[in-house]
């Protein structure tokens, strides 16, 4: 009994034994299968992954070793310090070794050698483990050379930087919303501040002298806004001892951390400016001088194109020389044949701007949905018909005078943007989008009082204030009479293909006591008639009164021809309102401005009329 008990407590035994043993074995397995995850982990990391003890035996490498430095499987683990590093980085990895085991961890920067005496940047890290009462150091070395390179060109561009910014002749200053970002040195001594770090955070509209502030923020915001890339300009600035000097300098546009941000090029122009202004002036007084020499000793009975020696005449002259010796805006006042244009040409081709264009706009003769792309011209695909650029009148006449006739006509739209390019301000072409600059004068004439057209709104004040500079009112015919004769001998030398120079006397005699209601160019057209039919026909509105009357009862007479059997009724008001101005037009013999009044409409209302009914003038 004793016997059986035994044995069967061994068989137990053994059975329990025989579990615990396939236990072991499964963990055994399974730590094989994490030992083999493991050293498969590790052999395959990307950087140089290592384990050695404090003799510097290597225990553990990964293949990407044998990648790297160009050594077998075999010949990793025979490796040594001395193998893979040289010199200064030797010593500083036995030493960072050192740290490690002593202080249990550790980083150094080296160059490791390749089994081929390449030599590559890399950045190692360890940590120090004890295993079976043994200390070993585990790490990994990672690749610097794309870094390294990366601060490399970071160093060479700085110090490329540091040279183009600190050794060039131009002030440099970044700024931004009119913050300043940054300045070399040459710009800080340019605006007389001692050190660059003075400007930070400045706004640099303090730097820009009072009469160029609002010039520059144009710009500045023109810039920012992305309507142009670059502008090129001359400006007075102020030190920081407030004395002004002027600058020449580029403006570019540039994106700067991600936001938009201008980079601004200035020099140091005082000198040559302040010479230049001299000259400029001492040419001006010459020129001057001279006109006003030529003058004096001519006999004034005629200036240019223009003929008269009366009193209001030479007064006339005198404003015209003061005129063309500025650059002032001009407004020429006079009824309607005086001369005004005449007049307009001569302030032109003495003045300074003689050389360039002398543009003339008829401003009653635009229709008011062209005025924009006729003034400032249109790019191509603008508006329908807009089949190429075409450049405006403000273009043409860059550099010289912009001669407006009838500038009383022009909305206060047009006044309005013409005012902003007259003070720098620049215009945008129709369809558009870069601001563009012109410098021009403005001469203008009009028959109409322009201070009560302020009154009646008619006219913007801060329009009428920058053309009214100087101006000149011309006399009309029947103030200066005493210049008929001169004027009939200057038309009669014109027009007389028989060589006649002289008239009857019934004739001069009508010459002088008519009133010359057409002035100057009616006395031209009926000098004309009286050559081609020796006979006298003024053109006398208040006795033609009664023809025109006796005209407007049988006007449905003339009309009735005219009306069409179709009931469209607005082809018949065309054909009727036709009939009436080509009637009112004959009877003023052609001129557009007495049958404007006699129909009691605008002059601009007639043109466009005309060019709509397509009445032959």
């Amino acid at each position: 009994m004793t016997k059986e008990i035994k044995k069967a407590e061994l068989i137990k035994n053994v059975e329990e034994l025989s579990k615990k043993i396939q236990v072991l074995n499964q963990d055994i397995h399974t730590f094989q299968k994490r030992n083999q995850f493991f050293e498969m982990l590790i052999l395959g990391l990307p950087g140089l992954f290592y384990l050695f003890d404090s003799q510097y035996r290597a225990y553990k490498w990964n293949t990407n070793v044998e990648t790297v430095l160009g050594y077998s499987a075999k010949e990793t683990y025979k490796l040594k310090a001395e193998d893979l590093f040289e010199g200064n980085d030797l010593i500083k990895v036995e030493e960072a070794v050192k740290n490690a085991f002593a202080e249990g961890r550790g980083t150094v920067e080296a160059e490791i050698k390749t089994k081929d005496g390449r030599f590559i940047p890399y950045f190692f890290t360890g940590v120090c483990a004890q295993i079976a009462g043994t200390l070993y150091l585990v790490g990994m070395g990672l690749d610097m050379t794309d870094k390294k390179k990366a601060e490399n060109n970071l160093k060479e561009n700085e110090a490329l930087y540091n040279i183009f910014t600190e050794r060039m002749t131009e002030g440099v200053m970044f700024f931004r919303n009119s913050k300043v970002l940054f300045t070399n040195n040459v710009f800080s001594s340019i605006c007389g501040y001692d050190d660059s770090k003075q400007l930070l955070n400045k706004d640099i509209i303090e730097l820009v002298a009072d009469d160029y502030k609002v010039y520059f923020l144009e710009m500045y915001e023109a810039l920012e806004n992305g309507i142009c890339a670059e502008r090129f300009f001359q400006a007075r600035w102020k030190r920081k001892d407030n004395r002004e000097i002027w600058i020449e300098g580029r403006a570019n546009r540039l994106s700067w951390q991600g936001r938009p941000t201008v980079l601004l090029w200035i020099r140091d122009i005082t000198e040559n400016k302040l010479k230049e202004i001299c000259m400029q002036e001492e040419t001006e007084h010459l020129r001057r001088e001279n006109i006003s020499l030529r003058s004096s000793i001519k006999d004034r009975y005629r200036f240019r194109d223009i003929i008269g020696k009366s009193s209001a005449m030479q007064e006339v002259y005198e404003l015209i020389l003061n005129a063309a010796a500025t650059h002032a805006n001009v407004v020429i006042y006079g009824e309607s044949g005086t001369g005004k244009e005449l007049v307009a040409r001569a302030v032109h081709d003495i003045s300074s701007r003689s050389n360039k264009k002398f543009v003339t706009v008829n401003s009653a003769a635009i229709p008011d949905n062209l005025l924009e792309s006729e003034f400032f011209g249109h790019k191509k695909g603008a508006f329908t018909g807009a089949y190429k650029d075409k450049k405006g009148y403000l273009d043409i006449a860059d550099g010289g005078t912009l001669f407006l006739d009838e500038i009383g006509e022009l909305s206060n739209s047009i006044q309005a943007k013409l005012l902003r390019a007259l003070e720098g301000g620049g215009y945008i072409p129709v369809g558009g989008v870069s601001n563009l600059q012109s410098d021009f004068r403005i001469i203008s004439a009009t028959n109409r009082n322009l201070i009560q057209s302020c009154r009646e709104g008619k006219m913007r004040e801060d329009f009428f204030y920058r053309i009214h500079i100087i101006p000149i009112e011309i006399p009309p015919l029947r103030k200066r009479k005493e210049d008929l004769p001169l004027l009939l001998d200057y038309f009669l030398s014109i027009y007389s293909a028989q060589g006649i120079s002289t008239l009857p006397g019934n004739v001069m005699e009508a010459f002088i006591t008519y009133d010359w209601p057409g002035n100057v160019r009616e006395l031209q057209n009926v000098i004309q008639r009286y050559l081609a039919v020796k006979n006298i026909d003024f053109l006398d509105l208040p006795s033609k009164q009664k023809d025109i009357d006796k005209s407007s009862q049988n006007v449905s007479k003339n009309v009735s021809k005219n009306i069409s059997n179709d009931l469209d009724l607005q082809t018949n008001l065309n054909n009727f309102e036709k009939v009436i101005i080509i009637n009112t037009l004959k009877l003023c013999d052609g001129k557009k401005n007495i049958a404007a009044d006699q129909l009691n409409i605008s002059r601009k209302t007639l043109f466009r009329k005309i060019k709509k009914l397509d009445i032959k003038t």
